[in-house]
């Protein structure tokens, strides 16, 4: 068959006429003149293709530009093998149809479709952050506090889609797509099926093993619970690390017994609450009656769930949450912007405390060791010393975890409760910073930080010297702009308070974007002597090495060369995704190699505008 006029194309170095009417989309075509390379099939309609993102079972993916309206699209082009399979057709339009008949904050945007070089395409919304695969495969186990606002958000989409009439059928980690600010969107409806009465019945089975519910591996009819099934086998596989079932095959009894047996979550992963445990294994119950009966439920179970991590609530004798705090608190909240968050926001990392609830214990010592104890004794003014001692334990396992968020709300409330003794509630307070800066979030680690010295200036009972003379100096600098440097720090000789102090300082130059500034102070802290092989101070002393570790990554490598062509813009930033995936820490670090990424993108499409050898791949 001869080739159409838009197959027929000319090479940009030699203008000799090339026929690309057999390779795929944005292929690499050698001149057959003068050999040189020609990037192919690279506009469809309005669109420009820029990059490939992704390759699926029926389609690829590629990120393109807008050029009528100077944006980023995501392109989903129909495989050459279906590009003349009516029925994948039919269906590729249906998907597109299908998602474009709602719009949810919490599901992909449908732009447009179309067809170029005899190949159909979908226009799509594109979000940059990522797909939730990706997270799990990058960090083995998502963290609760991490997981449960995602999962809350995906629920949402879900709820919208079942408003509109649709089933996803095909809900796993690969269709969840994160976006620049880590919310949750979902993706792809090429399964998904339009109910009737509430129900519908697919003709073929076409979804990934490890999700799909058991009432399609029978071929029967599925509702929106089937979607509530597969999402929970989603969440399951986060949280785990590992799919409920790995049985890969999808013959229906091979398929059907392995649905059977899967072992409950608690026992996969002990560490995680009962009650997200519970919300799993009632989503992925094997009969759908025993499921939840709606989103509206399974969302509010999330949501308790939420308010238990983040140490806001409790369960109640009836299963219901109930709210922890007190109406002081509640008319403080109202009173003061700042403390709100402080109370309720991301937050903190701790001080290798075990909790002092008896102020004449509380006094640390001028030098050697100063882990504080818990003093079980009974205080009439003061709440259960096992319900604070339980707080800031949850508080400590969180941070070990890596559950920033939930740790910094547990120490936030501690240090809002005046019922809680010193130095307790000063420590707390510290870790929250600490916590927030760990955790990238700058504004938040100010806000605890003012909050922090505020209470030091009260002057509270119980306090060693060395809080106010070098910690209080460090969080009233903390909103400042600029660095701290050790010549300028006073924090002590020795111990808690100095170890404290400097770590803050660094975190606090680190996040500030002087990351130069912070590794003298990080190395002051990696270095500081064991006080009693403290397993807190030791988790400390731990951070503050990865950090210096991350200082290596982030001076080095791509991050410290200056590519020459495009091939080297490529490699550049595909070694920076790789040190993406090995970074220890969160926030400045990554947010560095980002931007270190983007300018090699911005310069990649300049050399490709140059006349020369630099401008061809």
């Amino acid at each position: 068959m001869a080739a159409s006029e838009e197959e027929i194309i000319v090479c940009y170095s030699c203008g000799a006429p090339m026929n690309v009417a057999d390779v795929a989309p944005y292929s690499r075509v050698v001149c057959p003149d003068c050999k040189s390379e020609n990037r192919v099939k690279k506009h469809f309609g309005p669109y420009t293709l820029i990059r490939r993102h992704a390759i699926g079972g029926m389609s690829s993916v590629f990120v393109a530009k807008d050029e009528a309206l100077d944006r980023e699209v995501a392109l989903k082009i129909l495989s050459e093998e279906y590009s003349n399979d009516e029925k994948r057709i039919t269906a590729f339009e249906e998907e597109a149809r299908l998602t474009a008949s709602f719009s949810h904050p919490n599901v992909v945007r449908v732009l447009t479709t179309g067809r170029a070089f005899d190949r159909f395409y979908i226009a799509m919304e594109f979000v940059p952050g990522g797909h939730f695969e990706h997270q799990i495969c990058e960090k083995g186990q998502i963290t609760e506090m991490e997981i449960l606002p995602l999962a809350i958000q995906v629920a949402e989409g879900l709820k919208g889609a079942q408003a509109a009439g649709l089933i996803h059928r095909d809900v796993k980690p690969g269709n969840i797509l994160l976006d620049s600010e880590g919310n949750a969107k979902i993706v792809d409806f090429g399964l998904a099926l339009v109910m009737k009465g509430g129900k519908a019945k697919a003709t073929e089975i076409w979804a990934t093993p490890y999700y799909v519910p058991p009432e399609a591996i029978e071929g029967e009819s599925e509702d929106f619970r089937a979607d509530i099934y597969a999402f929970g086998a989603t969440l399951y596989h986060a949280l785990a690390g590992k799919p409920p079932c790995d049985e890969e095959s999808m013959a229906t009894d091979v398929l059907r017994e392995a649905k059977k047996k899967i072992v409950p979550l608690k026992k996969v992963a002990p560490g995680l609450s009962a009650e997200i445990c519970a919300v799993i294994d009632r989503a992925m119950a094997y009969e759908p009656s025993r499921r939840f009966s709606s989103y509206d439920e399974m969302i509010a179970e999330l949501q308790a769930a939420l308010k238990i991590a983040r140490g806001e609530a409790v369960k109640g004798s009836e299963g219901i949450t109930k709210v922890l705090r007190s109406a002081e608190l509640r008319a403080h909240k109202r009173k003061s912007k700042f403390l709100v968050t402080s109370v309720i926001a991301i937050g903190v990392v701790g001080i290798f405390i075990l909790i002092v609830l008896n102020p004449s214990d509380s006094k640390l010592s001028k030098r050697g060791s100063k882990t504080l104890t818990v003093d079980s004794g009974d205080d009439a003014n003061s709440e259960s010393p096992r319900e604070i001692a339980t707080r800031y334990g949850n508080a400590r396992s969180a941070m070990n975890k890596g559950g920033f968020d939930r740790a910094g709300k547990i120490f936030a409330s501690l240090l809002m409760d005046k019922k809680v003794q010193e130095p307790t509630r000063t420590w707390s307070g510290l870790q929250a910073v600490v916590a927030a800066l760990m955790d990238g979030e700058m504004d938040l680690a100010r806000e605890y930080a003012s909050t922090a010295e505020a209470h030091l200036s009260s002057g509270p009972a119980g306090l060693d010297s060395g809080f106010l003379i070098g910690i209080r100096p460090v969080l009233r600098k903390m909103p400042e702009h600029g660095f701290l440097g050790e010549g300028t720090m006073d924090t002590g000789d020795y111990g808690n308070e100095r170890f404290m102090g400097y770590f803050l300082a660094a975190l606090k130059n680190w996040e500030s974007g002087g990351i130069e500034q912070s590794v003298p102070l990080f190395e002051i802290v990696a270095n500081e002597p064991s006080l009693a092989s403290d397993s807190v101070l030791d988790w400390y002393q731990e951070a503050a090495k990865n950090y210096l570790e991350d200082y290596k990554m982030l001076t080095s490598g791509a991050m410290a060369a200056d590519p020459q062509t495009v091939k080297d813009c490529r490699e550049a930033i595909d070694d920076l995704n790789r040190q993406l995936t090995l970074l220890n820490t969160r926030g400045r670090a990554r947010f560095n190699i980002r931007a270190r990424q983007l300018e090699f993108v911005k310069l990649e499409r300049s050399l490709k505008q140059r006349p020369g050898p630099t401008s061809s791949e």
